[in-house]
């Protein structure tokens, strides 16, 4: 836990902006706070604290999101995202994550170009599509912590009401994170220095995901299409960049 000011301040700096993005666009809490943080503070106190703060965000934005969500949409998604966090637990057994993340962070960079550039390619059955997205996107996470830009791609591809898209991709990351809960619990690391600090935070985060929620209310279609292939592009430069460094 951090005892200087200086450093308490930059991390609710990050969390608030964090919030503010997942209120707005229903992801991204990791992929904004995640790099500050784990400058300042070991990863292992990091990420348990944010799965707090993501599923604290997550159900306020269900709260008045939920209406718009499609379990037929995402209940098959979810369930093989769950099937895909063990595969992608042994990948980072046996593989080094760091050449893998690379990997992936560059497709992740192509497809969003190529999607910035107008490329789309709706599938026939999205039902049947969405069984092997959401195992990558379990696999993924497990792995290198990337499992957005499989779901976020997906949706984005298809002729998705904005408010859809938003709900049911936190409803299905809300399925990921409570799943993800005992494992950390198992593993030790869902401690009580993860809780205070996620404790310290929580005011932060609070009042960025309420903005995020308002901002959304003003966000069109094209400008929402636009931050998430932004973001996702981001995801992909973070995933080169960080694997790229410690190969």
């Amino acid at each position: 836990m951090p005892d200087d000011p200086l450093i308490l301040t930059a991390l609710l700096v990050a969390v608030f902006m964090a919030a503010l993005t997942q209120g707005t666009t229903g992801f991204g809490f990791a992929l904004v706070a995640v790099p500050p943080m784990t400058i300042l503070v070991d990863p292992e106190i990091v990420v348990p604290a944010l799965l707090v703060q993501t599923l604290m965000t997550g159900a306020l934005i269900l709260i008045h999101a939920r209406k718009h969500v499609r379990i037929r949409r995402m209940g098959l998604l979810s369930l093989s995202g769950v099937a895909g966090v063990p595969a992608g637990t042994a990948i980072l057994l046996v593989l080094d994550a760091e050449p893998l993340r690379v990997m992936i962070g560059v497709i992740v960079i192509v497809a969003a170009l190529a999607m910035m550039a107008g490329y789309r390619k709706t599938p026939r059955n999205e039902l049947l599509a969405s069984v092997p997205v959401g195992f990558v996107s379990g696999m993924l996470g497990a792995s290198t912590g990337l499992s957005g830009p499989p779901v976020i791609f997906f949706y984005a591809n298809q002729s998705m009401d904005i408010r859809e898209f938003r709900a049911n991709i936190v409803a299905h990351f809300q399925v990921m994170h409570i799943v993800t809960i005992p494992i950390y619990i198992y593993s030790g690391l869902l401690t009580g220095e993860t809780l205070l600090l996620s404790a310290q935070l929580l005011p932060a985060t609070l009042v960025g995901v309420i903005g995020g929620i308002v901002i959304n209310r003003w966000v069109r279609e094209a400008l929402f299409r636009r931050i998430a292939l932004g973001l996702i592009l981001t995801a992909g430069l973070i995933a080169v960049v960080s694997g790229a460094i410690e190969l």
